[in-house]
């Protein structure tokens, strides 16, 4: 419901809706797209279970094995970067909430 009166503020260009403000939804904003973008790549990943391959027909040879080793690897990656940009986010969040209380 803040978000919906900082909006209405911020359309109507009226109260005391100061630069402050808008820092902090921009903040949400983007960690709730980060949030849906971590969402979606750790769905991209790959399981644990070895075993379910041979539902599906993979092969157990050397090169069916690691086809997939670079996509993970990069999947990974991407997964702890964007885990650590929305922990940063968080944490500046809090920090500027906690300034605009004083």
């Amino acid at each position: 419901m803040n978000m919906l009166n900082s909006l209405m503020m911020l359309i109507g260009a009226t109260g005391d809706y100061t630069g402050l403000n808008i820092f902090r939804d921009i903040l949400v904003i983007i960690m709730v797209l980060l949030a849906i973008a971590l969402i979606v790549i750790i769905l991209m990943q790959k399981g644990t279970n070895d075993n379910i391959g041979v539902i599906g027909g993979e092969t157990d040879t050397y090169m069916g094995r690691n086809k997939g080793q670079n996509r993970e690897k990069k999947l990974k990656l991407v997964t702890a970067i964007l885990g650590g940009i929305i922990v940063v986010l968080a944490i500046i969040y809090f920090v500027v909430i906690l300034v605009n209380l004083a």
